[in-house]
């Protein structure tokens, strides 16, 4: 019998929920005949865009004009489509930590939240010097004007006309909804949305000429955020980690909730989440938001396309068996390519999904299912098989064989809830060509509450299509 085993992280009604897993693969619905036929799909793997020889974190992307631009470090650097990066002139005082980009087709500029502006003409960056520009803590752009909200302060402040060197003493507005500070300014779809601790405001631009931006009226939300660089535009709309500590979507004027209360008691055992990081790109028809917890190194991503959660992971991996965060730190789409900057090494990838290592170092796959039960009573467990898309080995034959040329998955198990588990039991998935490999275990004993784990670290496409038990319940 089919048993309900792909799916996403936390999901469905088990008791056993917290020995759900789903690491490094996400859920794809296929419409086959009007039903809903899901399977699990690996992310994408990291192969080397481009290496600067800066060995620091990528602390944000943005693409201008032709060229890519990634702020390692104390340094910018301007990327070409080959990937071919040249340091501009000048640079940063501070080397770690999220910056903010934004840029007016001709000016590219840097926020450094509560330390510094900047802005970068021709290749020279340099710190903007207007006496009347404020500390600022986040930047967007909209209608000609840079815009910012002032650190530690209620109020936002545009720049002169497509001019980001240019600050007037007057041209500020506070937001007056609530008495939080705004940390958050972002332009989304030619709205301004300003982002407190505690509420967050919308305005436009009236075209007034003492100040152009004005609030929206109605455009309050008694909502604010939690991490300030959570937030990613996704799907028509903005998702980010609000101040009740749920992810968010925004509908309208309205927060909706993502996060699955799961979700959220895993982020409220964490230490810090402050500092989360979130981004969001498509690819292949999925919609993901990316949410990294840098301080607990744990990475979140939802699919807004099948409403599900997944975990991702990179090396190195801990030897405890727990999962450290993925090694992305920012993205941008350029060239054609999803490219992500390294949280420590200053490098650029491209994300691909023919590509099955994160730059040449595994990738572990994992998923732990729903528990198997019968009302608990023992159930009797005489066959155990995951149905993946076989004969995806890299060799033809013995000759050529290598890494991932006999591809193998290690399946165990938990009668516990997830807190022990079975020595791991290896298992066929096919070396390229032989379709017909099954991946089944026998005799695997009773449960009353039995959760399957599978593991796949080999450097091969993983499909993981279904999964089936042959049992026999018993009467106690």
């Amino acid at each position: 019998m089919k048993i309900p085993f792909i799916g996403g992280a936390y999901e469905g009604k088990s008791s056993n929920l917290n020995a759900q897993t789903c690491v490094n693969l996400y859920p794809v619905y296929d419409n086959e005949e009007g039903k809903n036929v899901r399977a699990l799909y690996g992310t994408p793997g990291m192969k080397q865009f481009c290496d600067p020889s800066n060995a620091s974190p990528v602390r944000n992307m943005l693409k201008m004009g032709d060229y890519l631009y990634a702020v390692v470090g104390t340094s910018l650097y301007r990327v070409d489509s080959s990937g071919n990066a040249t340091a501009m002139t000048g640079s940063l005082t501070t080397s770690s930590g999220p910056v903010w980009l934004s840029n007016n087709g001709t000016e590219l500029m840097i926020v450094d939240p509560g330390v510094e502006g900047y802005i970068l003409s021709g290749t020279t960056l340099s710190a903007i010097s207007d006496t009347d520009f404020p500390t600022p803590s986040s930047v967007t752009f909209q209608d000609g004007y840079f815009i910012i909200t002032q650190d530690d302060t209620d109020t936002i402040w545009i720049s002169g006309l497509n001019d980001g060197t240019s600050w007037d003493a007057l041209d500020y507005a506070a937001a007056e909804d609530k008495p939080d500070d705004a940390t958050v300014v972002i332009s989304d779809h030619e709205q301004i949305w300003v982002i407190g601790e505690d509420s967050t405001e919308v305005y436009y631009n009236s075209g007034n000429a003492d100040f152009p931006f004005e609030r929206i009226s109605g455009g309050i939300l008694e909502c604010g955020i939690y991490a300030p660089n959570s937030i990613a535009q996704l799907d028509n709309t903005l998702f980010w980690l609000d101040n009740f500590g749920c992810v968010i979507r925004i509908d309208g004027f309205h927060r909706s909730i993502i996060s699955t209360r799961q979700i959220e008691y895993q982020i409220a055992q964490y230490s810090t989440i402050d500092d989360a990081i979130g981004f969001a790109y498509v690819q292949e028809g999925h919609s993901f938001y990316v949410l990294t917890f840098p301080s607990v190194s744990a990475t979140w991503v939802y699919d807004a396309s099948t409403g599900l959660w997944h975990q991702r992971s990179s090396y190195p991996h801990v030897s405890d068996g727990s999962w450290n965060r993925h090694r992305a730190n920012c993205y941008e789409y350029f060239a054609g390519k999803h490219l992500i900057g390294d949280c420590e090494n200053g490098k650029i990838y491209e994300w691909d999904m023919d590509t099955f290592s994160d730059d040449g170092n595994e990738i572990r796959r994992e998923r732990a299912s729903q528990s198997l039960h019968g009302d608990r009573r023992y159930v009797f467990i005489d066959k155990f098989e995951v149905e993946f898309e076989a004969g995806t080995g890299t060799a033809v034959d013995d000759s050529t064989i290598g890494e991932g040329a006999d591809p193998q998955a290690a399946l165990s198990w938990s009668d516990d809830g997830g807190h022990t588990w079975s020595n791991e039991h290896w298992t066929d998935i096919g070396r390229i060509g032989s379709y017909g490999t099954r991946a089944v275990l026998r005799r695997l004993g009773r449960s009353r509450n039995r959760v399957f784990r599978v593991l796949v670290s080999d450097p091969v496409k993983v499909v993981m299509i279904a999964a089936y038990a042959k049992l026999r319940q018993g009467v106690s």
